[in-house]
C-alpha cells in the first residue's frame, strides 16, 4: 500500500485513451498495459500497449506491425518467462474476428505473430492470454470444437509453436470456454 506510481501513457489524449489499462500484467520485471481502443494512425481501435519498468519508468509503446482498423491489440496482455503476449481479438486477416496473438521480448522487439488456430469466423482467439511454466495459453471463446460455438484454450511454446488444444469435455453452445486463462507454475 506505499509507493503508489501512477502510470499515464504519454501519448494518453485523445481518442481511445479511455482504454488505456483495460488489461494490465506485472511479471518479469515489468508492468504491460493494454489499449484496444487506441487509434494509431487513421486505424480507429487498432489497439497498442505500454511496457514500463516496475516503476513507471521507460515506456515503450508497442503496436502489431499488421494492425488494422478495429483489431483490438491490447484487448488481454500477459508477461513471464521473459515474454509479452498481446491479444487482438478481432484481428481480422482471412476471416472477420479470427483473432491473433503477438509474442515479444520484454524490449518490445516482436518474436512472432500467431493467427486463430481454427481461422474461423469471429473466434475472437487471443480473448484472454497468460504466461507462465514457460508455456502461452490463449483464450479462443467462439470456438467450434463440436459443432457450436463452445470455446477452447490453445497451449503454444514461448516461440509460438503449438503444443495442444483444451476443451470442455462437454461443451454446449456459448459456453465461453476459455474466457479467462491461467497458468501456474511446476
Amino acid at each position: 500500500g506505499t509507493n503508489e506510481v501512477k502510470i499515464i501513457a504519454s501519448d494518453g489524449a485523445g481518442e481511445g485513451a479511455q482504454s488505456f489499462g483495460n488489461s494490465v500484467a506485472v511479471g518479469s520485471g515489468k508492468i504491460v498495459v493494454g489499449a484496444y481502443y487506441r487509434d494509431v494512425g487513421s486505424n480507429e481501435e487498432q489497439g497498442a500497449a505500454y511496457i514500463y519498468n516496475l516503476d513507471g519508468t521507460n515506456e515503450i509503446k508497442i503496436v502489431a506491425s499488421d494492425g488494422a482498423y478495429r483489431d483490438q491489440f491490447g484487448a488481454s496482455v500477459a508477461v513471464g518467462s521473459g515474454r509479452i503476449v498481446v491479444g487482438a481479438p478481432r484481428y481480422q486477416a482471412d476471416t472477420y474476428g479470427q483473432g491473433a496473438i503477438y509474442i515479444y521480448d520484454l524490449d518490445g522487439t516482436q518474436v512472432g505473430i500467431i493467427t486463430g488456430h481454427d481461422g474461423t469466423n469471429s473466434n475472437n482467439f487471443g480473448y484472454s492470454v497468460a504466461i507462465g511454466d514457460g508455456k502461452i495459453v490463449v483464450g479462443d471463446i467462439n470456438n467450434s470444437t463440436s459443432g457450436s460455438s463452445d470455446g477452447a484454450a490453445h497451449v503454444y511454446d514461448l516461440d509460438g509453436n503449438y503444443i495442444s488444444k483444451l476443451t470442455h469435455p462437454n461443451g454446449e453452445n456459448f459456453d465461453y470456454f476459455g474466457i479467462s486463462v491461467a497458468v501456474g507454475s511446476g
